[in-house]
């Protein structure tokens, strides 16, 4: 009768392990099992022995073409495990298969094997079309994000040609001078002062330059810890420009001790300077005191920093507020409506988030979060 009742057992554990080989051969991705200590393969599905061309049960895992974790890259090394240290879970993540140049999203767990000892039970599925998809997608965001800039900069040549041609103009000025003051038999003590106010102002025109020439071209996205302060100085030396033409005060409250963030600088000046241009845009028609517009930053919790630009215009209403973001909608009459889509991706890539509220003193507050150093998640 025993005998009965462990034959009966047997036959149900049988079904019940070719039942599930069965759910596992359907499988797209690759799955196996592997000894923990010499990597012997133990078990491996349809879509693993198809993608090493026949039977792989016997084989050492590392002969194959699954790539797999390096030693130092697992949390616990699987050769060391007891019994009771299972289950746990060892890596999770995306490899590179340097043969076939395929990507892999890799997850291998220690479990228990049938005969008690450890194996390493790992999935592997094949993600190399969604690398590629993100890829192309990245590129394209990097193009309109570039093709955004060169936008703004058009927008503001006239301006810029302006602020270029004072320095240029001082310069020849100074110039003019010391050749009058040498014809007159000046000493060369007489021109010194005349000749370091030229040398400042060339400085002057070359940082415009400079500055122009690092936000138009053409990069590649390369987030790095950076003080937000040196963010803002950079993205406002551009907006003063067109603040003095409007006869309107920009003010900038940076909260002390703010921790650098981690960001792509570049992409972060465009979204500042796009954003107070439109603030300066929304307050033609102010008056008076209320002709400020401000550019805030603090901390927002622990892990991120919050920049707001808040102007003191007419306002936003509250049907066109919900689709601000949209792509090719603008309150403006000749506006492109693709700079604050813009604005919203670039943020969006640096894992933040940009809203739009009414302002503490009516008009429009636009504001966007950060990751700090050491906080980012990619």
């Amino acid at each position: 009768m025993e005998n009965g009742k462990t034959m009966m057992a047997a036959d149900a554990g049988g079904a019940a392990r070719e039942r599930l080989e069965a759910v596992l051969d359907g499988l797209e991705s690759a799955v196996y099992a592997a000894d923990a200590r010499n990597d012997e393969i133990l078990f491996a599905n349809r879509a693993f022995r198809t993608l090493h061309g026949g039977d792989t049960v016997g084989r050492v895992l590392r002969d194959l073409v699954v790539p797999l974790p390096e030693r130092g890259d697992y949390r616990v090394d699987p050769r060391g495990l007891a019994g009771d240290d299972a289950p746990c879970e060892l890596f999770d993540g995306e490899l590179l298969q340097p043969r076939g140049g395929r990507w892999y999203h890799v997850r291998e767990q220690a479990v228990r094997w049938v005969d008690g000892r450890i194996v390493r039970l790992g999935i592997a599925t094949d993600i190399t079309d969604r690398k590629k998809t993100a890829e192309i997608a990245r590129q394209q965001e990097e193009r309109i994000s570039r093709t955004a800039r060169l936008i703004t900069m058009g927008e503001m040549a006239s301006m810029l040609a302006h602020e270029i041609n004072q320095p240029l103009s001082a310069i020849a000025n100074y110039c003019a001078g010391c050749i009058a003051r040498m014809q007159a038999g000046a000493s060369m003590q007489e021109l010194l002062p005349a000749m370091r106010k030229a040398s400042e102002q060339a400085e002057r025109a070359g940082k415009i330059i400079r500055r122009i020439r690092e936000f138009v071209k053409k990069s590649e996205p390369r987030r790095a810890p950076a003080p937000v302060s040196a963010i803002l100085d950079e993205a406002l030396a551009f907006a003063e420009i067109d603040a003095r033409r409007a006869g309107i005060r920009l003010a900038v409250d940076v909260a002390p001790g703010l921790p650098d963030v981690y960001a792509d600088r570049i992409m972060i000046e465009q979204v500042v300077l796009n954003l107070v241009r439109n603030g300066l845009d929304a307050m033609k028609d102010a008056i008076g005191d209320e002709r400020v517009l401000t550019v805030r930053a603090r901390a927002c919790g622990e892990r991120l920093v919050e920049i707001a630009v808040i102007d003191r215009g007419h306002g936003i209403d509250e049907e066109d507020r919900e689709r601000l973001f949209q792509p090719f909608f603008t309150t403006k009459a000749e506006g492109m409506g693709m700079g604050l889509a813009i604005c919203r991706s670039i943020v969006e890539f640096h894992n933040g988030r940009l809203s739009v509220e009414s302002g503490p003193e009516d008009g429009t507050m636009f504001a966007f979060t950060l990751p700090v150093e050491g906080g980012a998640c990619e």
